[in-house]
């Protein structure tokens, strides 16, 4: 078993079944051995995935008691900066991942972006269809989503997001500021 999460379990399982990344950059870790760059949250923070290949990392957030650690939300602790609440639950970050968008985290936020739509300004392999693909597993990894928890890829996960960030905002602010007096003054008044 990899984690006393039957949600990460199945994941690992589809991860080990796969070539290639399934989400851009994301790759399970040992759940917990780790503290995300942030040693001052980890009595709170549980880490399982990275979420970039720079090395930002995905955490279950021990906000409660819930022995269902699935239902808890989940942290971006990013590499160059920043913490953020991204999603609500464990399901509704694996809709996150099915999108296929890459996220870029600093003090001042969180956005998920498609790498392959560029900026406009390269033509670097001509045509669309010959361009980088930073997940070429993402359309199996659809397929398992609904096959195993009947979820749908997130149309917009930065609105997933703003929504879990909304609802746990308060909460957040409350645990994090004394511990990273950054992570709240980079929200403002949100």
């Amino acid at each position: 078993m990899y984690a006393p999460i039957p949600a990460l379990n199945l994941l690992k399982e589809f991860e080990d079944g796969v070539e290639d990344y399934f989400a851009p950059g994301f790759e399970l870790i040992a759940l917990g051995e780790d503290d995300g760059g942030y040693p001052q949250l980890s009595d709170r923070i549980r880490p399982f995935a990275r979420a970039t290949g720079s090395g930002s990392t995905y955490a279950i957030w021990l906000l409660d008691d819930r022995a269902d650690l699935a239902t808890l939300p989940v942290l971006l602790l990013g590499d160059e900066g920043g913490v953020h609440v991204v999603a609500r639950e464990l399901p509704e970050l694996l809709r996150v991942l099915a999108s296929g968008r890459s996220p870029m985290c600093d003090w001042d936020g969180v956005d998920y972006y498609d790498e392959r739509e560029g900026d406009g300004d390269e033509e670097e392999d001509g045509d669309e269809g010959n361009g980088y693909d930073p997940c070429p597993e993402n359309p199996a990894f659809r397929a398992w989503l609904r096959d195993r928890f009947g979820l749908e890829p997130a149309e917009d996960p930065n609105a997933v997001v703003q929504a879990a960030g909304a609802e746990l905002g308060d909460a957040f602010a409350a645990w994090i500021g004394p511990l990273i007096p950054d992570a709240v003054a980079a929200r403002g008044t949100a």
